[in-house]
């Protein structure tokens, strides 16, 4: 980020040590050693003058080329630069010595000056902010995007960690061998309550992105909707569900029907029986008290989405799933703000997937995200089960995601459809073609589309329309 100057360098109404400054830089040329010492917390544009980032980034030129770092050396190097006379000449580089041991430690010079330029990158971002807003020909919700952004790239680097010793990253991890055996055999990210896709994966972990995919009519949506269900209503989770596709209404529906086993067709056209009818309030009970979030705003952007999703983490204490039905619904930015426009629209979903994997480290988080299938698979031979490459035409989803699921159901398919038993038009596949830290495999379920439903095969469920 530049640094604001006025003609003596630096504005003096920014955050700066310009002592602290000069006190690393002379360690460095008393001690080149220094310089990893500060190089592994310090870029250039880190300290407040220019000329002092002109002599730091030389100082590195020189150490990277194996040389040594000394006032001839270095002067040497800023004049080959046309610098020289920019920092202040050789007697500047000289001054920078004067009244240090021989051995100087910089290590609260770094901090301090780390901690100022940390400062004066918070004002930046806050003055555009409000100059932004001062103008007023962007929607706010673009500006307040931005100015997240930028808080969380300015927070990412201030906290991103260096080498870290072994014995760390175990007591982190898991702690023992003993734990490690006992996380093998247990959930430890969120349950689907699928119980073969949940030995599979674990659950869903946090900061993953999880993509769902499927050809249109397979169950994606009912699919998601029945994850983030179980999850709210089992396991207390707070889970945010942004419907791009479906009203909140329709969702609605659709999730009584599920959760209460009842045939939505009677929803629809209110012939309920009074056994159906005890289901419903019971399942309308169990939603009602659950923290499950709806939001179904048209195309919304990821500023927006980001916005949204933070509020309710901040609004609940804690936030355990971010469900997006469907990707290639949602826009990269809004519409009517004037923000970066694409050369054609697998730009902008690659932009839109690299956004959602961001969102998920930065809530740490599961994020869903569903996605339509090209119809190559429809293009194959007798077996249409989806291929990773059906994605590729949608941008660098499958680069992105951490976990790629595929739901396959063969009635789809079928053409002599009236033939088939209930149990085989229930029969679906998951097929997790891609799982970063885990394996691949089909999981098995039943699709009960009459309670839009996906259940483990051996619950036992009415399956008879």
């Amino acid at each position: 980020m530049a640094t604001i100057l006025n003609s003596t360098g630096f504005d003096a109404g920014l955050p700066a040590n310009v002592d602290a400054e000069k006190t690393i830089l002379g360690a460095i040329l008393l001690d080149n050693a220094a310089h990893a010492e500060a190089a592994e917390k310090l870029s250039a544009d880190d300290f407040s003058l220019d000329s002092h980032q002109r002599i730091y980034m030389r100082m590195g030129d020189l150490l990277n080329e194996q040389r040594a770092v000394d006032i001839v050396t270095l002067s040497n190097e800023l004049a080959r630069y046309k610098e020289i006379e920019a920092v202040g000449g050789v007697a500047y580089l000289a001054s920078l010595t004067e009244g240090l041991p021989r051995r100087p430690v910089i290590e609260e010079y770094v901090k301090i000056v780390k901690d100022k330029a940390l400062l004066r990158r918070l004002m930046a971002i806050c003055s555009t902010a409000i100059a932004r807003a001062a103008d007023q020909s962007e929607p706010a919700l673009e500006v307040l995007g931005a100015a997240e952004a930028g808080l969380l790239e300015v927070s990412e680097k201030s906290v991103s960690g260096g080498l870290v010793p072994l014995y760390e990253v175990v007591a982190n991890s898991f702690g023992s061998i003993d734990n490690l055996y006992k996380q093998s055999r247990e959930v430890t990210g969120l349950a689907t309550d699928f119980y073969e896709l949940d030995k599979m994966t674990s659950g869903f972990q946090k900061g993953e992105l999880i993509i769902i995919a499927a050809r249109p009519s397979m169950g994606k949506t009912a699919f998601a909707i029945n994850i983030c269900q179980n999850a709210a209503v089992n396991h207390q989770a707070v889970v945010a569900v942004f419907s791009l596709e479906m009203s909140k209404e329709s969702l609605l529906r659709r999730m009584l029907a599920s959760q209460a086993w009842v045939d939505q067709r009677k929803l629809q056209t209110g012939f309920i029986a009074r056994e159906d009818q005890v289901k419903l309030e019971k399942a309308l009970n169990d939603l009602v008290e659950s923290r499950l979030f709806i939001d179904d705003t048209a195309g919304i952007s990821l500023a927006e989405m980001r916005a949204k999703a933070r509020r309710l983490r901040q609004m609940n204490g804690k936030l355990d799933l971010v469900m997006v039905d469907y990707l290639q619904l949602m826009s990269a930015t809004l519409p009517s703000a004037g923000g970066k426009r694409y050369e054609n629209r697998t730009q902008e979903v690659s932009a839109i997937s690299r956004g959602l994997k961001a969102l998920a480290k930065e809530l740490d988080v599961p994020v869903v995200a569903l996605s339509q299938l090209s119809r190559s698979s429809e293009r194959r031979g007798e077996d249409k089960r989806p291929l990773l490459s059906d994605l590729r035409e949608s941008g660098s989803i499958e680069q992105d995601a951490d976990v790629v699921m595929f739901i396959h159901r063969e009635v789809y398919y079928n053409h002599d459809k009236d033939s088939m038993s209930e149990a085989d038009k229930a029969k679906s596949e998951i097929i997790i073609a891609k799982q970063r830290n885990g394996p691949t495999d089909t999981v098995h379920l039943n699709f009960i589309s009459k309670f839009t439903r996906f259940d483990n095969p051996d619950a036992g469920h009415e399956m008879m329309e």
